[in-house]
């Protein structure tokens, strides 16, 4: 196995080997795994150990420098030795097929610098690969700052609200299929994955630094194993609160985690049954409404925000917080055409869940005037506020985006 760095020491480029053996599907996946501090590359006198929440392997390195139009390169050839135990056990899933193939190189951002291909006679590891699952499409980075549409996040984190008793169910035929086990194994895993978490309780409100990060590094990829989605979200949200609101974070996290049912809910044919038997419409609601907003007018309110400082707080690239924000404004930008469609049907809450999604996401980019104001559009109630909030809202987002668009051009 391979892996290759720039001058800078990041790694640029892995060879399929290492992406299999590490369960992630590119060497992007990859790169944003280690800026989490889910994997770690820790240098040693006598050689390298890859950490993961998981366990952790000890290499002996062979390297060599390269030269390319991009500058001076290390290609590392790691060399397996015995891994030290796993700290935590996980679900066993079939591992993937041999197939014969070489083993070629993942560049960052698919840029085709050269590929380097390892013999299929090399010396076989002594460490048994990860066996790898199914890989549904996500980049958990971009998971954790940029969710996908409201729908999604309102009900899984309510921030300042009281927590939904709703349960949450888990397909628990079709996820242990997806991820290749059996239904009992599935149910086996799930109550291990409780009873960790249980006993993880007192980590996550460590004041130790080092053991809340283990803590929530492993529920996070057993949540992910388990398919688990609404569960690794709040987990990935953890790493990103606030001092003040952790306890209530955890706490959100336990009730969730309290509302998991692998009891299937009621069918659809069931849900009108019951309406039509009680007299009640749940196919729609009545809305009346707000009037119509015209943004077109608005005079941007103008607010001083520095990538630098976000990127610095974050302990992230500012490359990567620039690609961040250029997600953020074409998303803010769909989301506040559906608000002002929500507003002219009156449906409060849609509002508010779009709310609620624009402002984790600024909060979480360190945009703190949006995130204030779609706070306030969060949590309003009174539909008569809601014109002046959307306003002062899109101002300081113009200001926010015009400013950020000149900055990038230069």
């Amino acid at each position: 196995m391979y892996y290759i760095t720039n001058h800078n020491d990041q790694v640029i480029a892995a060879s399929s080997g290492l992406l299999e053996l590490l369960e992630v599907g590119s060497i992007d996946a990859l790169y944003k795994q280690i800026a989490l501090d889910a994997i770690e590359f820790a240098a040693e006198n006598d050689g390298i150990t890859i950490k993961t929440p998981l366990d952790e392997t000890h290499y002996r390195v062979e390297k060599e420098d390269l030269s390319s139009m991009l500058g001076s390169m290390t290609l590392v050839h790691l060399v397996p030795e015995t891994s030290t135990a796993a700290t935590v056990e996980r679900p066993t899933l079939p591992p993937k097929a041999e197939t014969g193939k070489e083993d070629d190189f993942s560049l960052l951002d698919d840029e085709e610098l050269f590929s380097v291909k390892e013999e299929t006679e090399e010396v076989q590891s002594s460490v048994t690969p990860a066996p790898e699952a199914e890989k549904k499409e996500e980049d958990d980075l971009f998971d954790l700052i940029l969710p996908s549409s409201a729908e999604e996040t309102i009900g899984k984190i309510e921030d300042g609200k009281t927590t939904s008793n709703a349960p949450v169910y888990i397909d628990v035929e079709k996820t242990a299929q997806s991820i290749g086990i059996s239904p009992e194994d599935y149910n086996t895993f799930l109550t291990e994955y409780i009873d960790t978490a249980l006993a993880l309780e007192e980590d996550l409100r460590s004041d130790d630094q080092g053991k809340r990060t283990a803590a929530t590094h492993t529920l996070f990829h057993l949540s992910n194993v388990l398919r688990l989605p609404v569960i690794t979200e709040i987990i990935e949200q953890l790493k990103y609160t606030e001092a003040e609101d952790t306890d209530s974070a955890i706490q959100n996290f336990y009730d969730t985690l309290s509302r998991l049912t692998t009891a299937r809910p009621e069918t659809e044919e069931e849900e009108k049954r019951t309406s039509v038997e009680t007299g009640t419409d749940t196919a729609s609601e009545n809305f009346k409404s707000f009037g119509t907003i015209d943004l077109s007018d608005v005079k941007p309110i103008h607010f001083d925000f520095r990538v630098e400082e976000a990127a610095n707080e974050l302990s992230l690239p500012t490359e990567l917080i620039e690609e961040f924000i250029h997600d953020f404004i074409k998303q803010a930008h769909e989301e506040t055409e559906k608000m002002l469609k929500a507003y002219e049907e009156g449906d409060l809450e849609t509002i508010q869940k779009i709310g609620h999604l624009l402002k984790g996401t600024a909060s979480n980019l360190r945009i703190n005037p949006l995130s204030d104001t779609l706070y306030e559009i969060q949590f309003c109630d009174d539909p008569s506020n809601l014109e002046a909030l959307i306003k002062e809202y899109w101002a300081h987002f113009i200001a926010f985006e015009t400013q950020f668009n000149l900055k990038s051009k230069h």
